[in-house]
């Protein structure tokens, strides 16, 4: 029996790749390609496609750096070549004339920042919310035109 649509693999040729160990974490747990690629903000189906799409040394090259940029591993460039040799040997293919595109850069994450008119609405509510806690403990507004 065939697997449904929504439970088949997205590219079954890419998970011996994408499930290889890259290395163990801190604890001791062992390290997929495809959660490392995803720590670093890419995305690891499409990122293994890129990688297979290029010659074997250009796909070690650009791979080990990738492995030494992982958080909370630092190796040292030459030991991620290593592991990287290893694992490009798991992608299906390699093109011998590669059209070589470099590594994108590692997405950063950025707290949301709020518009320049949303910054002066919420200072407009904080001001507003100051004066009624003010007028409510000092016993009501009072404007100078002598009422009482």
């Amino acid at each position: 029996m065939a697997l449904r649509e929504s439970f088949r693999p997205l590219r079954p040729d890419l998970d011996k790749f994408l499930f290889a160990e890259v290395g163990a974490e801190q604890n001791g747990v062992p390290l997929s390609m495809v959660s490392a690629l995803a720590r670093l903000g890419l995305d690891p189906w499409g990122e293994a496609q890129r990688l297979s799409s290029l010659g074997k040394r250009e796909a070690v090259e650009q791979l080990a750096r990738l492995i030494a940029e992982l958080p909370d591993s630092r190796r040292p460039l030459a030991e991620a070549r290593e592991i990287a040799d290893g694992l490009v040997e798991q992608l299906p293919k390699h093109d011998s004339n590669p059209t070589s595109r470099p590594i994108p850069a590692r997405r950063q994450y950025r707290w949301p920042t709020a518009l320049p008119q949303s910054k002066f609405m919420i200072f407009c509510a904080v001001a507003a919310v100051a004066a009624l806690v003010s007028a409510l403990l000092h016993g009501g507004f009072s404007f100078g035109f002598g009422f009482p």
